[in-house]
């Protein structure tokens, strides 16, 4: 009997800060600083405190902390009661509590836009 594969999940705590983009095939959250792009083939969650400076390309983004640039989520975004985010918002689509803080070009739509984030130098 073929096992099943075990989804991954990668965590960046409090006090990390990652000078670099980040890569990752399955699920993150982002309690700490990532200083360039996050793609994720999963789920990003950015709780309260946690911060992308950069642009975020997942299959769903949960923020209720920062993304600076932009962000591109094939199926659903949920900006949180305490997200603060600024720049592009690309999605199928999208979910803004009261209290969310939004600054940028918003597209929610069915059509696919082909997101393609460029790296920060």
């Amino acid at each position: 009997m073929a096992m099943k594969e075990k989804p991954t999940y990668t965590i960046i705590g409090t006090n990390t800060i990652i000078d670099g983009p980040v890569h990752v095939n399955g699920d993150i959250i982002i309690g700490g600083t990532v200083k360039n792009n996050v793609d994720a083939k999963g789920t990003v969650r950015i709780p309260e405190g946690g911060l992308v400076d950069g642009s975020v390309k997942a299959r769903e983004v949960h923020l209720n902390g920062q993304i600076t640039k932009g962000i591109y989520a094939d199926e659903k975004i949920i900006l949180g009661v305490n997200s603060d985010f600024s720049g592009e918002l690309v999605t199928k689509k999208l979910v803004v509590e009261e209290g969310a803080r939004i600054s940028g070009k918003i597209q929610v739509s069915e059509k696919k836009k082909d997101a393609k984030i460029t790296e920060s130098e």
